[in-house]
């Protein structure tokens, strides 16, 4: 006979409404069905148990577990069933109210007594699911503490299987049936005496029972769509994996994947029976499908998972560099002690072994080990036995890594760019675990960045933007445009999660929908609060975040620092930062660096062109700049370029400032400062300690007419208009043009000055308020590199932003 054994865990069975779906997933052909207690009974059965050392409150328990029970009985069932049923569960409830007196005068309770309680569970709901399938099927119910055989040895729960066996097929003899229904996690010692197979334990049971049966399936039914390549309450782009093989899930279930317990695999691996992970709540869903052999996947790993709460224990010593047996010793103290290690890892010197336990054995473990190694540590020859608790383990399996090169490269290079350090790795000989040990604190973003290193995911960025004016209103409207093609050409997902303005922000925890933001933002009640909007940003559950500044701000910018040991990548426009304090430019680049933070900045000169980008590669690639000319302000270059017509210098000026070219105070462009702030950008950049009161700016703006009202310097400037003028025709006269510009020389001397060049130079071709960038380097000595366009507005200095976010996205990759 073929049968198909299905398990149903708690979950299922929660409620008669759920137990009678039961009848429509199932077909009522040789079908053996391994019950789980109704959800919740077994931990009040273990809430009874502990409330009776002390109190008389596990009266209260029972009664809840008998008007459950009552309930889904009188739903489900016949009038006769039903009063059958809850006859005997009255009965039960008083041998359990019985047993529990007792514990209250006793004060305890031993481990016998427990297993009794506790499967209390599996009987009432196998006897209900029996007695609800009998109306459609022939329907045997089985207690499992009947046929199945248990017994421990060497601290492991065994199978007497031959004994098991006959149990089961003398129950079988000259029975017919459609469907049996067998209770889940109870069984009985070879006295005879019920006991269980633990927690989790009705998985167990299903695999024993398919095995028995020598059954052509094992389908368990859960609540959840089957076995995920991660837990999707901590990786949110997680997804069912369709195939896996024994060994596979093995691997993941022994390092915490919920879903499956590890004791499942072994009975069905010997007898070669597939298992089906199902969700009863979407039966249509084809789930997870475990074998032999796994279906060919595209992706090197198949899943992701992790063991949190455990300690690392290390001894370090020189006295065990040569000594043989150190690891067959240190496990014989633990074994000596009952503690099991999970992962083992020791360095090739031999000056040190560490392993993993859980916390709860971590100091039992020490304090066995330095019993054992008194002798070695009083002659300094062991220098520390000691355990860090704040740990997890997290390990990647898949077959797809088997005789794969790069494997561990690329999940060490996933963990590194996201600023999570290794404290121990290690991989098993099969090929198909790597495991490594991290921050307990450093979990969910590890698996949220390995998840999408390893492309199961989209490259996802927790975005925050601070400045929502011109430059950061345009910059997000090209986020929203960009959004959906970066998603399904690259898997990039940028999750734009704070807009702080001056005074509010808006935080969301998901990525917020970026149509109506202006509203959104003028809607919110959150005060703008630089820390908070910083922190927020820093999300656990996404792998990298990154704060955008797209203010001209310098109390923002005296934050880089703070943002970047939040663990957060800085992008700017904002020059205040690199043509400020010397010092704090040089701490924000060495901490960039040394955090594994990305500190990007090419907007802060000529906007969206790309000068520092660059400059950086004719850097990188050894070449040597000689020097550095450039006209780096749109309206200085729109000003002078109009005079060239023949133009007065007053009258451009009131345009420039009539069409948004200038700051609100034309002086601020007309002073230089903001010029010569992106000339020393541009000279740091070089390696030259460029402080901005060094330099020689030509400040255009008359000293008398510095500190008055805009209103009153526009009024005024007129008077200056002969001045300028006659810089013009002179420039004319000798057939050359009049601009702005700032240079570099190759030892690092730094103007800002007013100059004339011949028709044939570069500058003297510029037009409109076009910017230019002019290297002089040994490679480009008789033909240097321009770099020219517009320098400035809204929409092409958001452009520049977005190359560096995507850069950065690249980097991260």
């Amino acid at each position: 006979m073929k049968y198909q054994v299905h398990k149903f865990g708690g979950s299922s069975l929660a409620n008669a409404e759920r137990i009678a779906v039961l009848k429509s997933i199932l077909n009522g052909q040789h079908e053996i069905i391994v019950v789980s207690a109704v959800q919740g009974t077994t931990s009040s059965l273990q809430q009874a148990l502990d409330l009776a050392k002390k109190t008389d409150e596990y009266t209260k328990t029972l009664t809840q577990l008998e008007k459950t029970h009552t309930t889904i009985a009188n739903h489900l069932l016949s009038k006769q069933q039903a009063e059958s049923f809850i006859t005997a569960l009255k009965k039960d409830i008083a041998e359990i109210q019985d047993i529990l007196h007792a514990i209250k005068l006793t004060g305890g309770y031993s481990t016998e007594i427990q297993n009794l309680i506790l499967g209390y569970g599996e009987l009432w709901s196998a006897k209900i699911v029996a007695d609800y399938l009998s109306s459609f099927h022939n329907v045997l119910y089985l207690d499992a503490s009947k046929v199945l055989f248990v017994y421990e040895k060497n601290n492991m729960l065994c199978i007497d299987w031959e004994k098991s066996q006959q149990a089961l097929d003398e129950f079988l003899k000259n029975k017919s049936f459609d469907q049996i229904v067998i209770t889940g996690y109870i069984a009985a010692t070879l006295e005879g005496k019920r006991t269980t197979l633990g927690r989790n334990g009705s998985d167990f049971s299903s695999a024993i029972f398919a095995k028995l049966f020598r059954a052509v399936s094992l389908t368990i039914w859960t609540d959840v769509d089957g076995i995920f390549t991660a837990d999707p309450n901590r990786v949110r782009a997680a997804f069912v994996i369709d195939s896996l093989s024994y060994e596979e899930a093995l691997e993941l279930a022994y390092f915490g994947a919920k879903v499956l317990h590890p004791m499942t695999i072994a009975p069905v691996l010997a007898e070669n029976i597939p298992i089906y992970i199902k969700n009863s709540f979407n039966p249509k869903m084809k789930g997870t499908h475990i074998a032999a052999t796994a279906a060919a996947s595209p992706y090197l790993i198949k899943g992701l998972t992790c063991i949190d709460d455990i300690a690392l224990v290390n001894i370090e010593g020189a006295g065990m560099i040569g000594v043989s047996g150190i690891a067959a010793r240190v496990f014989e103290v633990l074994h000596q002690a009952n503690i099991s290690v999970i992962l083992i890892s020791q360095a090739s010197s031999e000056h040190s072994i560490c392993f993993a336990v859980a916390n709860a054995y971590a100091d039992l473990a020490v304090k066995a080990l330095q019993e054992d190694m008194q002798f070695e540590i009083e002659r300094k020859q062991i220098e520390s036995i000691i355990a860090d608790k704040q740990c997890a383990i997290l390990a990647v399996v898949g077959d797809g890594m088997i005789g794969a090169i790069g494997v561990s490269g690329k999940l060490c290079s996933a963990l590194a760019k996201a600023n999570i350090n290794i404290r121990a790795i290690s991989q098993g000989s099969s090929e198909r675990n790597i495991s490594v040990v991290i921050k307990n604190s450093d979990v969910n973003k590890a698996l949220q960045v390995v998840h999408a290193g390893f492309y199961l995911s989209a490259k996802t960025i927790s975005v925050g933007l601070i400045g929502p004016g011109h430059v950061g209103g345009a910059l997000l409207q090209q986020f929203k445009e960009a959004m959906q093609p970066l998603q399904e050409k690259y898997q990039v997902n940028l999750c734009v999660r704070g807009i702080m303005s001056s005074h509010k922000m808006l935080l969301s925890h998901d990525k917020m929908d970026l149509k109506n933001w202006q509203d959104d933002l003028s809607q919110s009640g959150q005060t703008a609060d630089l820390e908070i909007f910083a922190n927020h940003i820093v999300a656990d559950d996404i792998p990298h975040a990154v704060l955008i500044d797209c203010t001209a701000n310098q109390a923002i910018a005296d934050r880089y620092l703070d943002f970047i040991e939040k663990g957060l990548h800085v992008i700017t426009p904002n020059k205040r930062a690199n043509s400020g304090d010397l010092d704090f430019y040089k701490k924000l680049k060495t901490l960039a660096q040394k955090k594994n933070r990305y500190y990007l900045y090419e907007a802060t000169v000529c906007a969206g062109l790309p000068v520092i980008n660059t400059l950086q590669d004719i850097l990188k690639t050894g070449d040597e700049v000689t020097k550095i000319e450039g006209i780096v302000s749109g309206t200085l270059s729109y000003i002078f370029n109009e005079m060239a017509k023949g133009r007065v210098f007053s009258d451009v000026v009131i345009e420039a400032k009539q069409r948004g070219f200038t700051e609100p105070d034309p002086r601020e462009d007309l002073s230089g400062l903001d010029f010569a702030r992106k000339i020393v950008c541009l000279a740091r950049e070089l390696g030259y300690d460029v402080r901005l009161e060094q330099i020689d700016v030509y400040n255009l703006v008359p000293s008398e007419l510095q500190k008055c009202s805009v209103e009153e310097f526009l009024d005024k400037l007129p008077a200056y208009d002969e001045k300028m003028s006659a810089f013009t025709a002179e420039a004319n006269a000798k057939k050359e043009k009049l601009c702005y510009v700032g240079m570099i020389d190759h030892s690092g001397h730094v103007n800002v000055s007013l100059n004339s060049f011949p028709e044939n130079h570069p500058f003297a071709r510029m037009q409109g308020s076009d910017n230019m960038i002019i290297f002089h380097t040994k490679r480009y000595c008789e033909q240097p590199l321009v770099i020219q366009g517009p320098g400035a507005g809204a929409d092409v200095t958001a452009a520049g932003i977005f190359a560096d976010l995507l850069r950065l996205v690249s980097s991260l990759s």
